[in-house]
This record gives C-alpha cells, sequence and structure tokens, in this order.
C-alpha cells in the first residue's frame, strides 16, 4: 500500500514549487528532500480514483509535512488563490487496499496548523479528509 495526500478544489488552482528543501532524520541518518509544493495529481491517479471517493474535481498532489512552517505555506497559499468562503478538501489516502469508509474533519483555515496537519496521518492504512473553509 502507498499513500497520496491531495489537494482537492472546485476551481484549478496554480502549481506551486518554491524550492524548499527540508531534512528528516530516519534511523540516525540525515536526509534531505523536497519540501512543500502543489504538483498535478499523477501519483496513484488511476488508484486514486478507484476508491471511488466523492472528492472535489481539481485535484493536486501535495507534497506536505506535518509541520508548523509547512501549514503557514500551506494557509498562504490558499489564501492566496482561494476566495474567503470557499472550502477545499486535504486527502490523505491509501491506496492498493480498497477505499474504506473515510474519516472527515472540517475547519477554517485560520485553524489549518501542524496539529491539524497530523490529525490526517492518525488513520494508518485510512482514508482522511480535511475539509477547509477559507
Amino acid at each position: 500500500m502507498s499513500a497520496v495526500t491531495l489537494l482537492c478544489a472546485d476551481h484549478p488552482l496554480p502549481l506551486y514549487d518554491p524550492g524548499i528543501r527540508r531534512t528528516r532524520t530516519v534511523r540516525a541518518v540525515t536526509v534531505e528532500e523536497d519540501g512543500f509544493s502543489v504538483q498535478p495529481h499523477t501519483y496513484y491517479r488511476y488508484a486514486v480514483e478507484e476508491l471511488g471517493l466523492a472528492m472535489k474535481p481539481c485535484r493536486y498532489e501535495l507534497n506536505l509535512c506535518p509541520t508548523e512552517e509547512e501549514a503557514a505555506l500551506l494557509r498562504a497559499y490558499l489564501a492566496q488563490n482561494c476566495a474567503p468562503g470557499e472550502t477545499v478538501e486535504l486527502w490523505q489516502l491509501w491506496v492498493g487496499d480498497g477505499p474504506g469508509k473515510p474519516t472527515r474533519f472540517s475547519g477554517p483555515l485560520s485553524a489549518l496548523d501542524g496539529p491539524a496537519l497530523e490529525q490526517l496521518e492518525e488513520r494508518p492504512m485510512g482514508q482522511s479528509c480535511l475539509t477547509i473553509r477559507i
């Protein structure tokens, strides 16, 4: 099974890659990887469609870690590209083992922080959706 994080909206959003790099330590080894970005949904696109979940039509892959810094980047991106009152969805999807019933959360853009992003990942091997009101 593999995981993919999606940003879903009712209208097209611009792609975004500020070239940020992040570092993390895995078993005493420090690795550097790409940081926050909004990219076209290509990774496991067919498998996501096979899940049959009701999602907003414009879908983008997010490279996103549940940190305060990356939550701030996502808040700024959404504030710049979405209208007040609009909603978007953040999906944490596990593909390869059937759809399962998604766990859904919702809240305002101002409440989008590291712990809110962690909540998406708390359900291992399950589908989670955070609906954000701009």
